[in-house]
C-alpha cells in the first residue's frame, strides 16, 4: 500500500504538481484527507461509549442515538453554506473558521452534564466540521479533472478510511483511563493540530479577484446545479449509501455488544476491520479505472452493498448468526470506499465551475438520509437489530434502482 501511495504521488507530481515537491504533495494529501475525516471522527470515536453515556445521562439508547443524529444534522446543514462561501472567498477561510468552531464545541462538551446542551454542542460540532468535507472536495476539483480527479479522491478516501479504523480503538482505549469526556478532549486536541496545519501549511487554491467575487451569482449557480438531473441522481445515490452507513454507525454498538455480547474491544476491532475495507475498496477504484468506466465501477459497488444488506437481514431472522452478520456489515461498509470515490468524481465533473456549491449539495446528500434513519435503528430497543437490517437493505436497493435510471439519462 505504501508503494502504491508513493507511485501515485510521483504520477501526480509529473502531471499536475510540477511546481510542488513530492513532500509537498504528500503533505497536501494527508492534510486534506485528515480534514475531510474530522467530521467522521466526531461521529465514530465516541461510539464505544454509548452504553456508558446512556447510564451517565440517565436516559435511553434512543436518546443517546439522537446525539449522533444532531451531529449528522450539523454535517448535513453546514454544506449548504460552506460550499457557496468557499466559492466566494476562497477555500482557506471556511476551513480555518469551521475547524476552530468545532474545536471550541468539543472542549465545551467536557463540562456539560445536560443531555439537551450536549445535543446542541453535537450539532455545532457537525455544522462546523462540515467545512472539512465540503471544501476539501472543492480543493480537489480546483486541482484535478477526469481520471486524475477520481484517483485523487480515492486517495483522500484511503486516508479518510484510516480514521474509522483507529477512532473506535482509540475511544475504547481512552475509556480504560478516562470517561467519555476524555474522548471529546482528545478530538479537540486533534483539531488543534489540524488547525495549525491549515494556518501554516495550506495555500489557497481558489483565488478570486474583487471583480470575480462580484460577478459570482450564488443563486444562479445553485439553479444550474439543481437543474442537472444526473448530478442530483448521483447525490441521491451517495446519500442512500451513506444512509445505510449511518444506520450501521448508529446501531452497530448495540447490535454487537448487546445482541451478540461482544466486548468493547472486540467491537472496536470489528469496526476497524470494516474501516480497512473502505481503504481497500478506495484503492481498488484507482486500479479498476484502467479497465472499467466509473459508471461500471459504481454498479459493482452498489451490487456488493445490496448483497451485504441481504446478509444482515438473513442473519437476524431466526437464531442470530454472527458470522453472516459480520460478512454483511463488511460488504455494506467497505463498498462505500469504491462508491464514494467514483460517484463524487462523476458528480463534480459535471459541475466544474460551481465546485464549491456542487460539493455542498453532495455533502448535504451524504447526511440527510442518516438524520432521519439513525433514530429509527433503536425503535425496537437495544437488544434487536432487525430495524437496522431492514433500513440498510432499503437504502442499498433504492440506490441500485437510481443507478439504473441515471445510466439511461447520462
Amino acid at each position: 500500500m505504501t508503494g502504491y501511495f508513493f507511485g501515485l504521488f510521483s504520477s501526480l507530481s509529473r502531471r499536475v504538481f510540477m511546481h510542488y515537491s513530492k513532500s509537498r504533495i504528500i503533505w497536501l494529501s494527508v492534510l486534506l484527507g485528515s480534514l475531510s475525516a474530522y467530521g467522521p471522527l466526531l461521529v465514530d470515536m465516541y461510539l464505544p461509549a454509548f452504553p456508558i453515556m446512556e447510564s451517565d445521562f440517565h436516559t435511553s439508547a434512543s436518546m443517546i442515538q439522537i446525539s449522533l443524529t444532531m451531529c449528522l444534522a450539523g454535517l448535513a446543514i453546514g454544506p449548504i453554506f460552506m460550499g457557496a462561501w468557499s466559492d466566494r472567498v476562497g477555500r482557506k477561510t471556511p476551513l480555518v473558521i469551521g475547524t476552530s468552531l468545532a474545536i471550541i464545541a468539543c472542549f465545551l462538551s467536557l463540562v456539560t452534564h445536560n443531555i439537551w446542551l450536549f445535543f446542541l454542542l453535537r450539532f455545532i460540532q457537525g455544522l462546523a466540521s462540515s467545512a472539512g468535507q465540503v471544501v476539501t472536495r472543492a480543493v480537489a476539483k480546483d486541482l484535478f479533472n477526469g481520471k486524475q480527479l477520481t484517483k485523487f479522491i480515492a486517495l483522500l478516501m484511503a486516508i479518510n478510511g484510516i480514521f474509522p479504523i483507529i477512532s473506535p480503538l482509540i475511544g475504547s482505549l481512552l475509556l480504560r483511563y478516562t470517561s467519555w469526556q476524555g474522548i471529546f478532549g482528545f478530538i479537540g486536541c486533534t483539531g488543534l493540530l489540524l488547525l495549525l496545519g491549515l494556518i501554516f501549511g495550506f495555500k489557497e487554491t481558489h483565488k478570486l479577484s474583487p471583480a470575480d467575487q462580484k460577478a459570482t451569482s450564488t443563486r444562479l449557480n445553485v439553479q444550474t446545479v439543481f437543474k442537472d438531473r444526473p448530478f442530483i441522481c448521483f447525490v441521491l445515490i451517495q446519500g442512500l449509501v451513506y444512509g445505510a452507513m449511518f444506520c450501521y454507525i448508529s446501531g452497530s454498538s448495540f447490535m454487537l455488544q448487546n445482541v451478540f455480547s461482544l466486548s468493547k474491544s472486540t467491537f472496536s476491532l470489528i469496526y476497524g476491520i470494516n474501516g480497512i475495507g473502505i481503504i481497500l475498496m478506495a484503492e481498488l477504484s484507482t486500479v479498476l479505472i484502467n479497465w472499467f468506466t466509473e459508471l461500471e465501477q459504481l454498479k459493482l459497488g452498489l451490487i456488493g452493498g445490496l448483497i451485504g444488506g441481504f446478509c444482515i437481514l438473513i442473519s437476524g431472522l431466526g437464531p442470530n448468526k454472527l458470522w453472516l452478520a459480520l460478512i454483511g456489515l463488511f460488504l455494506v461498509v467497505s463498498t462505500l470506499g469504491l462508491i464514494n470515490a467514483v460517484v463524487t468524481s462523476l458528480a463534480l465533473q459535471r459541475q466544474g465551475k460551481q465546485a464549491g456549491i456542487a460539493s455542498s449539495v453532495l455533502g448535504l446528500g451524504m447526511y440527510v438520509f442518516g438524520i432521519f434513519l439513525s433514530p429509527l435503528v433503536g425503535i425496537m430497543g437495544s437488544y434487536t437489530y432487525l430495524p437496522l437490517a431492514v433500513l440498510i437493505l432499503l437504502c442499498e436497493f433504492s440506490a441500485l434502482l437510481l443507478y439504473r435510471y441515471v445510466r439511461r439519462i447520462v
